[in-house]
């Protein structure tokens, strides 16, 4: 079966998926996935079965992206979180008209919070909780920010929540879209959370960046705030970009004045309510 994504800014033409597969996808996608029609598609992917002698000892799938395979052979039960990693994995490798940083972004009266930080840190657990409470989630992996405007492109795309991530956002909101649990992937167990239709998404406008958050989730801790300097910020940003050295002047130019007008701070915290009102003191 062949379906197309529309993620907003990229499309994402996928074959070789299973109906079970599909049926997942649909329900994080609604109309944004279709059957794949003759057309361009930013990035192809193709799910594939592995050589005959490794089927017979286990059935296996690959994800070819661009006729790449950069991922090892999975299970069918592990498909839906790996296709996700290889849509990001797309972007990342093959997007350079826009910097792109390992962060979650969302948006409040216009104004974009970044929040960069590495895996573990609670970024996306953070960012699905104020998509769920009043914000607008652009994105709880990847910033992709246009190096002429600085605006950050929303993308339509399910949060990815990771083992105690999953049980968290179940108890903060209530009656979240929740995907099946993925149990024993390389990541832990992986459930993916959609917030908003396709009509709510509809409404999201590129926004630019007004503050510069690196988060970190530590249990029983009251929030704690330390202010940046801009050159800190700048060094750190450049730790979370995946594209700067290819982009060259330009992404050291958008990376520079990201880093020179926002405001940037480690907030170290336990309680989300309690963030969120500091946050959305900011914005307002």
């Amino acid at each position: 079966m062949i379906i197309a994504i529309d993620s907003g800014p990229y499309t994402f033409s996928i074959k070789g998926l299973s109906a079970p597969v599909v049926s997942e996808l649909s329900h994080l996608y609604l109309e944004r996935l279709t059957p794949e029609t003759d057309g361009f598609y930013d990035f192809s992917l193709s799910i594939e079965n592995t050589s005959p002698l490794r089927r017979f000892f286990r059935r296996q799938r690959i994800i070819s992206v661009e006729g790449v395979k950069p991922f090892n052979p999975i299970s069918e039960q592990h498909l839906l979180p790996s296709i996700e990693w290889a849509m990001n994995w797309a972007v990342a490798a093959y997007q350079h008209t826009k910097l792109s940083l390992h962060s979650s972004v969302v948006v409040k009266n216009g104004k974009a919070i970044l929040f960069p930080a590495s895996s573990g840190s609670g970024k996306s657990t953070l960012a699905t909780y104020l998509g769920y409470s009043g914000w607008q989630m652009f994105s709880d992996e990847m910033a992709l920010i246009d190096p002429n405007t600085l605006e950050v492109s929303p993308l339509y795309r399910p949060a990815s929540l990771k083992n105690k991530s999953i049980d968290v956002i179940s108890t903060l909101c209530e009656n979240v879209n929740l995907s099946n649990i993925t149990r024993g992937t390389h990541k832990g167990d992986i459930a993916h959370a959609r917030l908003y239709t396709c009509e709510q998404f509809r409404h999201f406008v590129p926004s630019k960046p007004q503050f510069v958050v690196f988060p970190r989730y530590v249990p029983h801790k009251e929030t704690t705030i330390r202010m940046m300097s801009s050159v800190e910020a700048f060094a750190m940003l450049l730790r979370n970009t995946f594209n700067y050295n290819i982009m060259g002047k330009q992404g050291f130019s958008a990376l520079s004045e990201i880093s020179a007008s926002c405001q940037a701070m480690q907030i170290e915290y336990s309680d989300a309510h309690d963030l969120n009102d500091y946050l959305s003191g900011l914005v307002e």
